[in-house]
């Protein structure tokens, strides 16, 4: 249950990052661009200024921007989560204050409100884009509530303060449609592209399962199908015959039982340890099933190797060898039983045996053999 909500918690912040590219290059290039831009502009239309603190007051203004524009790209989580989504509105209303009383009044040149007024329309699209519309909106309005005390307070009149920031709102009105309307439809996307993943893994593993049972088939046909038809002719088998049709069976049976061990060399092996008289069984209980595709390849390799070894050394008794239920310490073991000794030989994952004999020792000493 928790897995399925991270995933679709992945899914809609993916719908975001990939919808409207939050956190991407082009839009921190853009970003920077705008930043670059905002710098030139105000050292043009202030030059005039001449006083420390009103250029504190600007850079400040400056400086808080900057920071909202790096937590609306950098801060995870879809919708933005509320902490960041406060501090970004304060750092937007904070820098429209800093910057609008720190220029002089009366205003010298008539581009000197632009870069304020438009940083803060932009951080506060974003925060709406993100899934915060409601914040975006009151801060905007008080900003547009200080635009206007700050018109009265600087002589150019409180409804030309409030005017400054009228052409603002219908950029944060396209900001919060994309986040109503194309935010929703951006997560319907990317879950209809996670659930066609899904349907293209179950047809995948589909697929790997007809072919294996294709593969089982045609075995079948190839080495029980001359014995059935003697069978249905109804002809005599001499000894040799039988016991041959039997070597058949256990091999067939083989790989019902122990589909990782179906193997050509351990297949192999198994047939002539029988026709010494061994009696070999081989059981998988699933133990490969839960490793990685390659470390599952790797281990099986080893595996095989290891059981065609000792069924090679094996002359007579019982050899029973097993891949383990996942989540045990050992991925399998191979008991020897014979007239004077018993010995089992477990195999770990990471490429170990340990025998509990030291009268036959593992193969390849405490290592598997190599693939």
């Amino acid at each position: 249950m928790i897995g399925n909500c991270e995933r679709g918690r992945d899914v809609e912040r993916g719908a975001v990052d990939n919808a409207f590219g939050i956190g991407s290059f082009p839009l921190w290039l853009a970003m920077g661009i705008f930043g670059c831009g905002y710098l030139v502009v105000t050292v043009y239309a202030n030059n005039d200024v001449t006083g420390v603190w009103q250029w504190i007051g600007i850079i400040a203004g400056l400086v808080f921007f900057a920071a909202g524009g790096f937590l609306i790209l950098d801060v995870p989580g879809d919708p933005l989560p509320v902490p960041p989504t406060v501090v970004i509105s304060v750092l937007a209303v904070a820098g429209v204050t800093a910057s609008l009383f720190s220029l002089p009044f009366p205003l010298t040149h008539v581009m000197q409100t632009g870069p304020p007024i438009g940083a803060s329309v932009i951080v506060l699209a974003f925060v709406a884009v993100r899934g915060r519309p409601s914040a975006a909106w009151t801060a905007s309005i008080v900003i547009s509530v200080i635009a206007t005390v700050w018109g009265h307070v600087a002589t150019q009149g409180a409804m030309w303060g409030l005017a400054v920031t009228l052409p603002g709102y219908a950029i944060m009105i396209m900001g919060s449609l994309f986040s109503l309307m194309l935010r929703p439809m951006a997560r319907q996307l990317y879950a209809l592209r996670e659930a066609n993943e899904r349907q293209a893994a179950r047809d995948a593993a589909a697929a790997a399962a007809a072919e294996v049972r294709h593969r089982r088939l045609a075995a079948v046909d190839e080495r029980a199908r001359p014995i059935l038809t003697r069978i249905v002719e109804r002809r005599e088998f001499s000894a040799d015959e039988v016991a041959v049709a039997r070597l058949i069976e256990a091999q067939l049976r083989d790989g019902i039982r122990a589909s990782d061990l179906d193997l050509p060399q351990v297949r192999d092996a198994a047939w002539r340890a029988r026709l010494r008289g061994v009696k070999v069984v081989l059981l998988d209980d699933g133990g490969l099933s839960v490793l990685a595709d390659d470390e599952a390849a790797r281990a099986r390799d080893r595996l095989a190797a290891a059981v065609a070894e000792l069924l090679a050394d094996a002359e007579s008794g019982r050899v029973t060898v097993r891949i383990h239920p996942p989540g045990r310490n050992t991925l399998a073991s191979v008991g020897v039983d014979t007239d004077d000794q018993v010995e089992l030989v477990e195999f770990t994952a990471a490429g170990t045996a340990h025998s509990s004999s030291s009268a036959t020792p593992a193969p390849s000493a405490d290592r598997w053999p190599a693939r």
